[in-house]
């Protein structure tokens, strides 16, 4: 196959001799069963959101292992980790102060936690792009599909305690809130498509109806943010994919398979709609403003006024976890957050950061590697995610860390194989040869 074909049945990049030790086999064991976890990380019953879920436990245990039995941490990834660290300074250093100190102890660890587990996702991919980002996805896919399929079985009342699993009327599924729980779903959605554009096998074809249960769950999540989000990344995979084409087959293929996969997403949606209280909480939401965003007292959009206002008067910061408890509120906004929690030190390094993430992620989208189509879509996803931290805090979902992770795994994957060799990158379809998993 031409261009950017990658085949996902994952096994290991070409050239590589190392095999499948026992060591890698429990390591790909464990990141396969840690991320099919994901679909579950409600903390409701807990009442704190700094609880651990399961999810948490295992990437710890995954993270420690792994490292023991091999995994290093490239140089080239020293980028993100000094932002990090940078952000996180500011974090501590506001803090000092802080009204409310026992806040800030719990906001620290999760951050800490959060961020070492974006570098352990790069590394992986740095370590194996070809083994690590196929378990990744398809975990990763799995764990979305679960979560898709409990939050609709929920919203139509064929489970017991369905109550549970909605939130105003709204899936949330296994996730604290429909709009942490819906944009969870988007890079799944990419990725099947991806791959049923680019497979020829026709048991791909069962992918189809995966592909419309997670539609459906992102429409009955009725979050706009998520909506938005699906939009602008199918946007971005769309333009990126095409650029990258290397032949008027792939794109013809590409095209198709969108073409159906709109038809199937407008099937869902009028399905959905067939029901009186979807298309009345549909009417609902379907607005770019709500109340809450224009009031006056307490809306969203005075909130933020007001933040941009306190972050002018006290640049240190006011420490992590402290707006809230003191207007009641958080703005909405994750670049106001920061810049709130750690002062114009942490909301500068994170700003770096986004950016940072976003233009060399492009970059690398236009190199040939064997996973370039991965690229793309975790490239794609993470760029709408962080368009929409303009309205809704980002930084303490887990899914964010995994994306911003896989790529810069892809980012430092291509520093370090091109290092010294002086070469013009190419797209993938010029490359010979044919690598196992997915293959160029």
């Amino acid at each position: 196959m031409d261009g950017w074909q990658l085949d996902v049945g994952g096994a290991r990049d070409a050239g590589r001799t190392d095999g499948h030790t026992l060591w890698t086999i429990i390591c790909s064991a464990l990141l396969f069963l840690t991320l099919t976890t994901g679909f579950y990380v409600s903390t409701q019953s807990s009442g704190s959101s700094s609880t651990p879920a399961p999810y948490d436990l295992l990437l710890v245990l995954t993270m420690a292992f792994t490292f023991a039995v091999g995994l290093r941490f490239p140089k080239d990834l020293r980028l993100p980790a000094i932002l990090w660290g940078l952000l996180l300074l500011g974090y501590a250093f506001s803090g000092i102060g802080a009204l409310y100190i026992e806040r800030v102890t719990d906001f620290l660890l999760v951050s800490t936690y959060l961020v070492l587990s974006m570098l352990f996702f790069a590394a992986l991919v740095v370590a194996n792009p070809m083994r690590n980002l196929a378990i990744i996805w398809w975990a990763y896919t799995l764990a979305a599909a679960i979560a898709a399929a409990i939050g609709c079985a929920a919203y139509f009342g064929v489970m017991p305690n369905a109550e549970n699993f909605l939130k105003f009327s709204r899936v949330r599924s296994t996730f604290n809130d429909p709009n942490v729980f819906g944009p969870f779903l988007v890079g799944p959605i990419l990725f099947l498509i991806y791959r049923l554009s680019m497979s020829s096998r026709r048991r791909d074809l069962l992918l189809v109806p995966v592909v419309g249960l997670l539609f459906l769950a992102i429409f009955l999540s009725f979050s706009r943010g998520a909506w938005g989000n699906l939009i602008f990344a199918g946007g971005i995979f769309l333009v990126l994919t095409w650029m990258t084409a290397t032949s008027a087959r792939q794109i013809a293929r590409l095209t198709l398979a969108v073409s159906l996969i709109g038809v199937l997403a407008a099937v869902v949606v009028a399905w959905a709609l067939s029901s009186d209280v979807v298309s009345e909480l549909f009417e609902e939401r379907f607005s770019l403003t709500q109340s809450y965003d224009v009031s006056e007292e307490g809306g969203r959009f005075a909130v933020q006024e007001q933040a941009i206002q306190t972050i002018i008067e006290q640049p240190l910061g006011i420490g992590p976890s402290q707006w809230a408890k003191i207007v009641g509120i958080d703005p909405h906004n994750v670049y106001l957050n920061v810049f709130l929690a750690g002062g114009w030190l942490s909301g500068i390094a994170f700003i770096g950061l986004m950016l940072s993430t976003m233009i060399l992620g492009f970059r690398a989208c236009f190199v040939g590697t064997p996973f370039q189509g991965l690229q793309i879509v975790a490239v794609a996803t993470f760029t709408a995610h962080a368009a929409e931290a303009f309205l809704i805090d980002i930084d303490n979902w887990r899914h964010v860390y995994l994306l911003m992770g896989l790529v810069w795994g892809g980012i430092a994957y291509v520093r370090i194989n091109s290092e010294g060799t002086n070469r013009r990158a190419r797209p993938v379809g010029g490359i010979a040869g044919h690598a196992d998993g997915f293959a160029a």
